[in-house]
């Protein structure tokens, strides 16, 4: 997301950004590993759950002048394959959840979430975020949730799914797995040359 709030409460792709890297390194893995590689969706989600949780992605992780974002990076199928798989305890959770959410957008704007207007996406998500919408008892902790598969879809190892073409890398700048480097790829100040490796072997790079 790249709007303000009427607080002046930045919430840019830039804080994005840093919340994944600070919070949990270029690597970020999914908290819940699994033991298998899952590289097509599941078909899992209804179509109405999907087209939810496809425009949460995007206002999370949009696509800007630095590069593609969630959606193009194949972050819903990340998230979609994750509950068909190693998360699937939070498939009637969080799929609730993107119903209350869409029933949110649809009590304040008579319209489904994934049709509304970038700048009342945004809104919904921020009252979502800080828990303030009334029909929406648990929306924080489901927001916190929904955010942090994002965050996993985006910049993970190709190999659970998402960070397709490495596009999450590419954004942030991490090359790929390396066994080694070289004295000039530990240099500060400058951005190392994509390698687009996943630490998996090259069966799951993502390409």
């Amino acid at each position: 997301m790249s709007e303000k709030s009427s607080s002046g409460r930045d919430i840019s792709r830039r804080k994005v950004l840093q919340s994944a890297v600070s919070a949990t390194s270029v690597s970020l893995i999914p908290l819940t590993s699994c033991t298998t590689p899952v590289s097509a969706p599941q078909k899992l989600l209804s179509r109405e759950a999907w087209l939810i949780l496809e425009a949460f992605t995007d206002r999370i992780i949009p696509a800007d002048a630095n590069g593609p974002g969630a959606v193009a990076a194949g972050v819903p199928y990340y998230i979609e394959n994750s509950l068909a798989s190693w998360n699937a305890e939070e498939l009637e959770l969080l799929t609730t959840g993107l119903f209350a959410l869409t029933s949110a957008a649809r009590n304040r704007y008579d319209l489904d979430f994934q049709l509304l207007s970038d700048n009342n996406k945004d809104a919904l998500l921020r009252d979502m975020e800080d828990g303030k919408i009334d029909t929406f008892e648990n929306s924080a902790a489901i927001f916190s949730r929904l955010h942090r598969l994002t965050l996993e879809g985006m910049f993970s190892d190709p190999y659970y799914g998402g960070n397709q073409g490495y596009i999450g890398w590419d954004l942030i700048g991490y090359p790929g797995a390396v066994m080694s480097s070289t004295a000039q790829m530990q240099q500060m100040g400058g951005r190392l040359p994509p390698l687009h490796t996943s630490a998996y072997g090259s069966d799951y790079d993502g390409e």
